[in-house]
């Protein structure tokens, strides 16, 4: 790594880190909420109308799958993006920590990683809600009292009170409740396609568009070799890369 740097990466779990948001899938089940309702409340949400953690309580309490049906349906088919394996293989080789951020249920994000990445899994520290089901009833356990229910940027704000002022922190996501993290961030990465993605057009937010974390692995290997530089929007407080 180049003399002095110092790279965090933090990511959002559920459609980005997994192609599918395992949450979404429970929650468009017909016997569940559906996906227009579902929809509709995205847009509330995004829209600030309905507060993230309101918008969750509705579309979690409509699922009534029991557990073993959630994996059998559903979960067990669920893909992690295919270059996170060597994205954190890289991360973990030039010391960059890598952390999983989420407002998801911490069960279900830890068995679909263990299924994707084995022993590796247990490596990679994952900040989300609690919860579970009982029989039919989900519920979440809130990791806080704010209207996210997770406020992600919580995580970011405590790494850089206790990092130094030129660490950078990359942020990975692709949904609303990526909103208040991505805004910590210095590199932002949001997936083709997603709502974080919108909200960075609408907002004049700099972001790196990426498909699969081989992108975001290229980024950060030319960061960790000095290959680029930062160039920060003072508006924002977001950066751009420039080549060396």
């Amino acid at each position: 790594m180049a003399k002095g740097l110092d790279i965090q990466v933090y990511s959002d779990f559920d459609g980005t880190i997994s192609l599918q948001d395992t949450g979404c899938l429970l929650i468009d089940d017909p016997r569940c909420l559906g996906f227009k309702r579902r929809r509709e409340l995205d847009h509330l949400i995004m829209n600030k109308d309905v507060s993230f953690r309101d918008g969750l309580e509705e579309m979690w309490a409509a699922v009534t799958l029991t557990w073993e049906e959630a994996w059998k349906d559903h979960l067990e088919a669920v893909k992690v993006d295919p270059g996170f394996s060597s994205f954190y293989d890289y991360c973990k080789s030039v010391g960059v920590p890598v952390k999983i951020v989420s407002s998801g249920i911490y069960t279900v994000i830890e068995q679909i990683m263990e299924n994707f990445i084995g022993d590796r899994a247990k490596e990679i520290e994952i900040i989300s809600n609690g919860g579970g089901v009982d029989g039919r009833k989900w519920n979440i356990q809130w990791r806080d009292d704010t209207s996210f229910g997770h406020d992600k940027s919580l995580t970011l704000k405590k790494a850089r009170e206790a990092a130094t002022p030129e660490t950078i922190f990359v942020f990975c996501g692709d949904g609303v409740s990526d909103i208040s993290a991505a805004q910590h961030a210095d590199i932002l990465f949001a997936r083709h396609g997603r709502d974080l993605e919108t909200w960075c057009q609408r907002e004049n937010v700099p972001f790196l568009g990426f498909d699969t974390f081989s992108e975001v692995e290229e980024i950060v290997a030319k960061l960790v070799e000095g290959k680029v530089t930062l160039q920060r929007d003072e508006k924002t407080g977001f950066c751009s890369l420039l080549d060396v």
